[in-house]
């Protein structure tokens, strides 16, 4: 037998089948709503009292003292007498069958708000606990009414939410208004009405209630923006596309996630540094990379460093890691995928360095996801700010361009698996020392006085994966896997016939 979506949920402490004497029992009242005359008990009105028909109807069968016994029945109230209220009967009649004893089934949100102000208005302690306690929220989406059960919510994260919210704040306002300021009636108060797809909401439903939806990435993106949108986080992280693995080289969980998706609180860094050195460090020891961590003209240019790890101590790269909020309970090593194509790999010919430059949007998650970390090493700090550039954007209308923030960060592409214009490279290393391929003109990041343009190499980057790692106060990227393209004609071989 199913429960009654107003008192299935509630302690026994809210319903007490002995009935107060507030009234006589027995004695018949009438009460006029509106056009509608009602007869009730005093049973029933006793039942959710005290209350202003019980204050009323107590206060009125009270004997007068100032009259006589001669003149009792002239002055005693006739019992014809009608107390006349002026709101709505509709609203009165599932009061009425709620006094009653009744269960009141609400059907949809207008209902649930009419009555709530009209439990208020009559001073109804009962009914007031029983409409704040509801196992069910009442709502419209999109012009179509929803009674959302609370039960939905039970995973960390997906509350408090937006209807939580909202049912803390306006009710409870209401209430505390009608209190405090002792008005005659409530306030005019409309009912809930959220201006967002109905369709999508009954799909955050189905998954909320554990239901799997089989989702393409438009529709998958349209959720999460859906699951922002009423904070529902646990359902959002449930819902962004993730790759967990085992490595057997690192012997660690790795996960891998789109740049876009990344929260900040999931982000962290080994507490200490490991000074076992990492399986791709042998890699980044046999590359050169320049330290760029100082670009600007009132700085001295840094030297080159070659990156070595015969000192004993020098400890190995420190991996950033990832935690899902509300669904993981420890980090993985993260692996983050950069979609849009505002990076590039620049390799630069005199210094013989690389460098992902990143720019954009992405340049803006980047620095907003792990600039406040990177400041916050225990075992080096590291200032974004001091890979910072501000370039000119390439605009049709030059009056009209604006500089633009890149990102300039040492990076190591000698374990990656890369493809440069539809052909996979074997060996990385040839990208290197293939110097006739080194024909354009790339940012000079070694040179502080401004910027100045080189010789060397640019990789457009369609899609990357890509690991940050630190270690003494510097940081690398480390290319995991990458399709590329050089030149304009390989770039509008991408394209797509409508």
């Amino acid at each position: 037998m199913s429960h009654s979506p107003l008192i299935s949920s509630l302690s026994p402490e809210y319903f007490d089948p002995n009935i107060p004497q507030i009234l006589p029992h027995e004695k018949m009242y009438k009460i006029q709503v509106g056009k509608t005359l009602f007869k009730i008990s005093g049973a029933s009105l006793s039942s959710d009292g005290p209350s202003f028909f019980t204050e009323y109807f107590s206060k009125r069968d009270l004997p007068n003292p100032n009259s006589s016994s001669k003149n009792d029945s002239k002055e005693s109230p006739p019992e014809n007498e009608v107390l006349f209220i002026d709101r709505s009967a509709e609203v009165f009649e599932w009061i009425y069958k709620h006094l009653q004893g009744y269960t009141i089934e609400i059907k949809d949100e207008v209902q649930y708000t009419m009555l709530f102000a009209d439990a208020m208005y009559y001073g109804l302690p009962r009914l007031r606990s029983l409409l704040k306690e509801t196992d069910y929220y009442f709502t419209n989406v999109g012009g179509q009414s929803f009674k959302v059960a609370k039960n939905l919510f039970r995973r960390k994260g997906d509350s408090p939410n937006y209807f939580e919210i909202y049912a803390a704040t306006v009710y409870i306002d209401v209430e505390e208004l009608i209190i405090s300021k002792k008005l005659l009636r409530p306030p005019p108060h409309s009912a809930p009405y959220t201006p967002r797809s109905s369709e999508f909401f009954k799909d955050l439903l189905t998954l909320l209630g554990g239901a799997s939806l089989d989702l393409d990435d438009n529709k998958r993106d349209a959720l999460i923006k859906e699951c922002r949108y009423y904070r529902f986080l646990n359902l959002e992280q449930r819902l962004i596309k993730c790759n967990i693995s085992y490595s057997p080289i690192t012997r660690k969980e790795e996960i891998c996630l789109l740049l876009k998706d990344l929260s900040k609180k999931g982000i962290s860094f080994p507490a200490t540094s490991a000074c076992s050195a990492s399986p791709f460090e042998e890699e980044l020891c046999s590359s050169e990379a320049c330290d760029t961590s100082s670009q600007t003209s009132e700085q001295p240019v840094p030297k080159k460093v070659k990156l070595d790890t015969s000192d004993a101590n020098d400890c190995g790269w420190n991996v950033l890691c990832y935690k899902r909020p509300f669904l993981d309970n420890y980090a993985r090593e993260l692996i983050f995928q950069i979609d849009s194509t505002d990076s590039t790999i620049m390799f630069d010919k005199k210094s013989k360095s690389i460098h992902l430059d990143i720019t954009g949007e992405s340049a803006q998650r980047f620095e907003a996801l792990f600039g406040s970390h990177l400041l916050n090493m225990p075992f080096g700090p590291v200032n974004l700010s001091n890979y910072r550039y501000q370039f000119p954007s390439s605009t049709i209308d030059t009056t009209q361009a604006k500089a633009e923030t890149h990102f300039l960060l040492p990076a190591c592409i000698l374990l990656c698996d890369l493809y440069v214009n539809g052909i996979r490279i074997s060996q990385v290393k040839s990208l290197l020392t293939d110097k006739s391929k080194f024909n354009d003109k790339i940012i000079d990041v070694s040179n502080p006085s401004g910027l100045k343009m080189c010789s060397g190499l640019k990789l457009y980057l369609r899609k990357s994966l890509w690991k940050l790692a630190v270690k003494n106060g510097k940081i690398m990227l480390v290319a995991i896997k990458a399709i590329s393209f050089n030149g304009t004609k390989e770039y509008y071989k991408g394209y797509e016939y409508l």
